[in-house]
């Protein structure tokens, strides 16, 4: 099922929320993925190297996009020392094709780690009023869990809707618990362990938060 805001009109709240996140974010992130583009896959291409063998033509575009997108933290250097990798580890018979773009990632966080903090994505998402509401609701955790799976979708009505019968169920657990420690019942140790997950997955999403706002005030 697509998501409403695929269907309906787009209005100029939505675009408003769209547009919160930070201008000089979103630049570097662009300007990221064209460094890998530039740096690392033309070069590339321009040797000779053609699709893995395991990726269908129609589809290979969309997995160079994905590869900007994951590798766009890299440095020059990194990504010249990437691009060697590739080089030397090509596919193929006649070793003219790309790796799979696994596990190009995979040598390119050998390379250089990625940050490991929130996205400016992320950050816009919990700087704005949607994850601001998540997280006094309590399914913040589920909020910050689907936009990791749909980088850079910002969710729309039915998504947000589906997000938050997701959490249905945690958010029972918690106030359960809670209620229970609060009249002195004993709880199982499954209980206490997944509270203590729960209100840690909680708190890192108040820190993506705290975060955003800081840096939205700088």
């Amino acid at each position: 099922m697509r998501d409403t805001a695929d269907v309906l009109p787009v209005d100029k709240s939505n675009l408003l929320r769209k547009s919160e996140g930070s201008e000089m974010e979103a630049i570097e992130q662009a300007t990221g993925e064209k460094r890998v583009m530039d740096v690392l896959i033309t070069p590339l291409e321009e040797m000779g190297l053609g699709k893995p063998a395991t990726i269908l033509k129609p589809d290979w575009p969309r997995s160079k996009t994905v590869l900007f997108q994951k590798l766009a933290y890299m440095t020059e250097v990194g990504l010249v020392e990437l691009r060697e990798w590739v080089e030397t580890h090509a596919g193929g018979k006649q070793r003219d094709r790309f790796p799979i773009p696994m596990h190009i990632t995979k040598e390119g966080w050998r390379i250089e780690e990625p940050n490991v903090g929130p996205s400016p994505f992320i950050l816009s998402i919990f700087r704005n009023a949607l994850g601001q509401g998540a997280l006094k609701a309590g399914w913040a955790p589920e909020l910050l869990e689907q936009v990791k799976a749909k980088r850079g979708e910002w969710p729309g009505p039915w998504t947000v809707t589906k997000t938050k019968e997701s959490a249905d169920g945690a958010m029972r657990r918690l106030e359960d618990i809670a209620l229970r420690l609060y009249h002195d019942d004993e709880i199982s140790k499954e209980d206490a362990m997944w509270r203590d997950q729960r209100l840690a997955a909680i708190r890192k999403c108040q820190d993506i938060a705290d975060q955003a706002q800081s840096r939205g005030a700088a």
